[in-house]
């Protein structure tokens, strides 16, 4: 089973291209912050067809976002002949969500939400 939910934010506004078979793929970046140990994770993002064209319409640099996708590898030989290889998220979900700077209802929510992550260390 290849499952991958990802909440976090872009960052950089997404990338929209038709390729050759006239499917559109838009690309972007999520970075994934982790309060626990205060590290950012990074991941690029492809999605597709119409999830494509809502992504490239309604998103932008910073705006938060829950995906649920796969992980997928891709592989190939660079000019100087060396391999590499690249690991990212295909979506088959993306739900946008509110900046918390936006409105005060997401301040609200984004206060309440670091409420109960204090009471998360807590053992009951």
């Amino acid at each position: 089973m290849n499952k991958l939910i990802i909440l976090g934010n872009l960052t950089n506004d997404p990338n929209i291209k038709e390729v050759s078979s006239g499917k559109k793929v838009c690309t972007f970046s999520v970075a994934i912050n982790n309060k626990l140990d205060k590290t950012v994770t990074y991941i690029d993002i492809e999605t597709w067809n119409k999830t494509a064209d809502n992504c490239s319409r309604f998103l932008s640099k910073g705006r938060k976002v829950l995906i649920e996708g796969r992980i997928k590898l891709n592989t190939w030989t660079s000019k100087a002949g060396e391999k590499r290889s690249k690991i990212y998220c295909v979506a088959d979900l993306v739900t946008f969500l509110d900046k918390s700077e936006e409105t005060n209802e997401g301040e609200t929510q984004s206060q309440t939400q670091e409420e109960e992550d204090e009471f998360a260390d807590i053992p009951f």
